[in-house]
């Protein structure tokens, strides 16, 4: 059995893989360490895409080394399964943007037909919002980092004088908030639909050709369910996208 982690800023969301079958999956804070892996049994590998800080490696490498395993990181690299990566520096490039763009290309390349294309714009709701644009040649071609949701919150906490809220009571939506709560919610939740929409436009701008718009992230279905109705149609929410990218990136 191959046990996959997606390791972010906050969270590590895991699955157990036995060929082609999932046997099961999680997610959980990583804040206190890794011991939730430690029931899982019959382990042969341990493939990780992480983008944590170096002390979350640490703990996660502690815990592996209490059940026997070893870590087998993913990295950036110039060229994988048909993906050109567009940096000058290739191990620059995040990690999860990396292996997730490399799932949603061979993803559509091998759903694809004569009438659609294998490009994809990626979308990733976590701790930032990243954006990036895969052509129907494998060619990155660039994209967005953008403050997530969370962070959002912590700067205004952080950074303003007299903004402040309970995040418990946010009334989750895009109108008009007539409290500081509700208006600090919805103003978060509109930058990154304004975001998303940005990406998208420029990306049909960009390229000639139709492309998938594949969401994934912890905070993908807050901006999936705000999307407006037209395009929310052509968006896909894939939630294990980077997972699903291992395979590629980790043979």
């Amino acid at each position: 059995m191959i046990l996959e982690c997606d390791i972010g800023n906050t969270r590590c969301k895991w699955r157990l893989r036995r060929g082609g079958s999932i046997l099961e999956r999680g997610v959980f804070a990583h804040n206190n360490g890794f011991a939730e892996l430690a029931r899982l049994q019959g382990i042969s590998r341990v493939k990780v895409a992480c983008v944590a800080a170096p002390d979350v490696v640490t703990a996660l490498c502690e815990q592996l080394s209490t059940m026997g395993l070893t870590a087998e990181m993913a990295v950036s690299t110039a060229m994988v399964a048909g993906v050109h990566n567009s940096y000058p520096e290739p191990p620059r490039l995040g990690v999860d943007r990396w292996v997730a763009m490399i799932a949603a290309y061979n993803r559509q390349k091998n759903n694809s037909t004569g009438n659609t294309s294998s490009a994809a714009l990626v979308l990733d709701a976590g701790s930032a919002l990243t954006a990036d644009l895969v052509g129907a040649n494998g060619q990155h071609l660039g994209g967005y980092i953008v403050p997530g949701m969370r962070l959002m919150k912590e700067s205004l906490l952080k950074d303003t004088g007299k903004v402040r809220f309970h995040e418990e009571a946010f009334v989750q939506g895009l109108a008009l908030g007539e409290n500081t709560a509700d208006a600090v919610g919805a103003g978060i939740l509109a930058a990154q639909i304004g975001a998303v929409q940005v990406a998208i436009d420029q990306s049909r701008r960009r390229i000639s050709e139709d492309f998938a718009i594949l969401l994934t992230g912890g905070d993908a279905s807050v901006v999936f369910e705000s999307l407006p109705e037209q395009l929310r149609a052509n968006v896909e929410i894939v939630p294990e996208l980077v997972l699903d990218g291992l395979q590629w990136v980790l043979p």
